[in-house]
């Protein structure tokens, strides 16, 4: 699919929505209750297929067993698995915190990277990840994709596309660099609470008057690839 062309129209559309999702949750945040970028970052890969406020919880106890990236890449065998059990897939999340952790401490000085470049080749880190990382942790504008934020992409009319790099790509094209990150974190905050993935709340939507309501009809709310 050829780069979405953007109008004027469309980026006046999107600044007028994010103007009626920063009234709306003027304070938004990233969900995960982190210290630190490393522990943001183990927090991130945790957070995979599994609920930011079980991870947060987890993390509590976690954090205080271990902290640092020589911590957890020699974490006795079983133990960081034990800790972590309850976010699912924790074989597999527990091997990528512990290899992160040694890339880390081998060649970044124990320091989270801050380029795409140098997250990316950290196992269990994808460009959802890296950006989450790059916004809240280093000042540098980026656009979150996670399920929300491509769900209310497709229906607000700001992509077409299914897979999220094409998705954060449309976004950066549509998107002042200013806004990125929070414009991320709104979307995922309105997905939340209004725009469900399933029966969201339109007739009470803020956003409906500049909605085209992409997928979703009167008779099939539920309609959408986005989720």
């Amino acid at each position: 699919m050829p780069p979405k062309r953007v109008t004027a129209a469309e980026r006046e559309r999107a600044a007028n929505i994010y103007r009626v999702l920063e009234e709306c949750y003027p304070d938004v945040r990233c969900t995960l209750d982190y210290g630190n970028a490393f522990h943001l970052l183990v927090m991130t890969i945790l957070a995979a297929q599994c609920t930011d406020a079980r991870v947060n919880l987890v993390c509590r106890t976690l954090f205080t067993r271990f902290s640092t990236p020589r911590d957890f890449m020699s974490a006795p065998a079983g133990a960081l698995e034990r800790e972590i059990h309850s976010c699912g897939f924790f074989n597999q999340k527990a091997k990528s915190i512990r290899e992160t952790s040694r890339i880390l401490e081998e060649e970044h000085g124990g320091a989270v990277p801050d380029t795409m470049e140098a997250l990316l080749r950290l196992p269990g880190v994808g460009r959802k990840i890296a950006n989450v990382i790059l916004g809240e942790c280093h000042g540098k504008p980026a656009v979150i994709v996670d399920t929300h934020c491509q769900r209310l992409a497709f229906r607000m009319g700001f992509t077409k596309r299914e897979e999220p790099a094409g998705v954060e790509r449309d976004l950066m094209r549509l998107w002042p660099e200013e806004h990125w990150t929070l414009f991320s974190h709104r979307m995922v905050y309105h997905g939340r609470a209004v725009c469900t993935a399933r029966a969201p709340k339109c007739a009470e939507c803020p956003v409906r008057p500049l909605c085209p309501r992409r997928g979703l009809t009167a008779s099939s709310p539920r309609r959408t690839k986005a989720t």
